[in-house]
Protein backbone atom coordinates (compact mmCIF):
# COMPACT_ATOMS: atom_id res chain seq x y z
CA UNK A 1 0.00 0.00 0.00
CA UNK A 2 3.03 2.25 -0.09
CA UNK A 3 3.79 4.50 -2.96
CA UNK A 4 0.70 6.68 -2.75
CA UNK A 5 -2.04 4.16 -3.49
CA UNK A 6 -5.50 4.99 -2.22
CA UNK A 7 -7.14 3.17 0.69
CA UNK A 8 -10.19 2.42 -1.44
CA UNK A 9 -8.02 0.11 -3.57
CA UNK A 10 -7.21 -2.23 -0.64
CA UNK A 11 -10.28 -3.08 1.48
CA UNK A 12 -9.50 -6.83 1.47
CA UNK A 13 -5.98 -6.19 2.72
CA UNK A 14 -7.31 -4.04 5.56
CA UNK A 15 -9.71 -6.81 6.62
CA UNK A 16 -7.13 -9.62 6.31
CA UNK A 17 -4.53 -7.73 8.36
CA UNK A 18 -7.18 -6.90 10.96
CA UNK A 19 -8.26 -10.54 11.18
CA UNK A 20 -4.68 -11.73 11.62
CA UNK A 21 -4.15 -9.17 14.38
CA UNK A 22 -7.36 -10.29 16.11
CA UNK A 23 -6.38 -13.98 16.00
CA UNK A 24 -2.90 -13.28 17.37
CA UNK A 25 -4.24 -11.03 20.14
CA UNK A 26 -7.30 -13.11 21.10
CA UNK A 27 -5.71 -14.90 24.10
CA UNK A 28 -4.45 -11.63 25.56
CA UNK A 29 -7.83 -10.00 25.02
CA UNK A 30 -9.50 -13.00 26.68
CA UNK A 31 -7.24 -12.78 29.76
CA UNK A 32 -7.76 -9.04 30.03
CA UNK A 33 -11.53 -9.25 29.60
CA UNK A 34 -11.76 -12.00 32.24
CA UNK A 35 -9.77 -9.89 34.68
CA UNK A 36 -11.84 -6.77 34.06
CA UNK A 37 -15.14 -8.62 34.36
CA UNK A 38 -14.29 -10.00 37.80
CA UNK A 39 -14.63 -13.67 36.83
CA UNK A 40 -12.50 -16.05 38.87
CA UNK A 41 -10.55 -18.54 36.81
CA UNK A 42 -10.00 -22.07 38.01
CA UNK A 43 -7.82 -24.57 36.18
CA UNK A 44 -9.51 -27.74 37.45
CA UNK A 45 -8.72 -30.66 35.18
CA UNK A 46 -5.92 -28.79 33.45
CA UNK A 47 -2.67 -30.35 32.40
CA UNK A 48 -0.60 -31.05 35.57
CA UNK A 49 2.28 -29.00 34.22
CA UNK A 50 -0.02 -25.99 33.81
CA UNK A 51 -1.63 -26.58 37.22
CA UNK A 52 1.78 -26.69 38.94
CA UNK A 53 2.92 -23.54 37.17
CA UNK A 54 -0.35 -21.81 38.02
CA UNK A 55 -0.01 -22.69 41.72
CA UNK A 56 3.51 -21.24 41.70
CA UNK A 57 2.43 -18.06 39.90
CA UNK A 58 -1.23 -17.34 40.78
CA UNK A 59 -1.17 -13.97 39.01
CA UNK A 60 -0.63 -15.82 35.73
CA UNK A 61 -3.70 -18.09 36.05
CA UNK A 62 -5.85 -15.91 33.75
CA UNK A 63 -3.16 -16.11 31.06
CA UNK A 64 -2.82 -19.90 31.39
CA UNK A 65 -6.59 -20.12 31.01
CA UNK A 66 -6.70 -17.69 28.08
CA UNK A 67 -4.18 -19.73 26.09
CA UNK A 68 -5.94 -23.03 26.87
CA UNK A 69 -8.95 -24.61 25.17
CA UNK A 70 -11.92 -24.50 25.00
CA UNK A 71 -12.10 -21.40 22.89
CA UNK A 72 -15.81 -20.72 23.31
CA UNK A 73 -16.80 -17.41 21.83
CA UNK A 74 -13.56 -17.10 19.89
CA UNK A 75 -15.15 -16.85 16.45
CA UNK A 76 -17.57 -14.12 17.52
CA UNK A 77 -14.82 -12.21 19.30
CA UNK A 78 -12.31 -12.47 16.47
CA UNK A 79 -14.89 -11.43 13.87
CA UNK A 80 -16.01 -8.51 16.04
CA UNK A 81 -12.43 -7.37 16.58
CA UNK A 82 -11.62 -7.89 12.88
CA UNK A 83 -14.41 -5.77 11.42
CA UNK A 84 -13.79 -3.12 14.08
CA UNK A 85 -10.09 -2.80 13.30
CA UNK A 86 -10.69 -2.91 9.55
CA UNK A 87 -13.41 -0.26 9.80
CA UNK A 88 -11.23 2.02 11.90
CA UNK A 89 -8.11 1.72 9.75
CA UNK A 90 -9.88 1.73 6.39
CA UNK A 91 -12.39 4.38 7.45
CA UNK A 92 -9.64 6.61 8.83
CA UNK A 93 -7.53 6.38 5.69
CA UNK A 94 -10.47 6.71 3.33
CA UNK A 95 -12.02 9.53 5.36
CA UNK A 96 -8.75 11.44 5.26
CA UNK A 97 -8.61 11.06 1.47
CA UNK A 98 -12.19 12.29 1.08
CA UNK A 99 -11.75 15.27 3.41
CA UNK A 100 -8.49 16.30 1.75
CA UNK A 101 -10.16 16.13 -1.68
CA UNK A 102 -12.82 18.50 -0.32
CA UNK A 103 -10.13 20.98 0.74
CA UNK A 104 -10.39 20.41 4.50
CA UNK A 105 -7.21 21.27 6.42
CA UNK A 106 -4.61 18.57 6.93
CA UNK A 107 -5.08 18.62 10.71
CA UNK A 108 -8.85 18.17 10.52
CA UNK A 109 -8.49 15.53 7.79
CA UNK A 110 -6.17 13.58 10.05
CA UNK A 111 -8.11 13.95 13.31
CA UNK A 112 -11.79 13.71 12.33
CA UNK A 113 -11.99 10.36 10.48
CA UNK A 114 -10.46 8.16 13.22
CA UNK A 115 -12.41 10.02 15.89
CA UNK A 116 -15.75 9.55 14.15
CA UNK A 117 -15.17 6.00 12.90
CA UNK A 118 -13.68 4.64 16.13
CA UNK A 119 -16.49 6.19 18.20
CA UNK A 120 -19.12 4.59 15.96
CA UNK A 121 -17.33 1.23 16.02
CA UNK A 122 -17.04 1.27 19.83
CA UNK A 123 -20.73 2.07 20.24
CA UNK A 124 -21.72 -0.79 17.94
CA UNK A 125 -19.10 -3.36 18.82
CA UNK A 126 -18.38 -3.09 22.53
CA UNK A 127 -21.57 -4.71 23.86
CA UNK A 128 -21.31 -7.53 21.32
CA UNK A 129 -17.64 -8.36 21.83
CA UNK A 130 -17.78 -8.01 25.61
CA UNK A 131 -20.78 -10.36 25.74
CA UNK A 132 -18.72 -13.13 24.15
CA UNK A 133 -16.62 -13.42 27.28
CA UNK A 134 -19.44 -15.21 29.05
CA UNK A 135 -19.78 -17.86 26.35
Amino acid sequence: MGGGTAAKEHPVEYFCASTLAAVVNYPLWRASALGQSGFRVCLAGANPLISNAASSFPALVPYFYAFSPPYKGMMATVMGMSWARAAIFYGSDRGKEVLESMGVSSTMSTVLPPLVVSTAVQCINMPLVRATITL
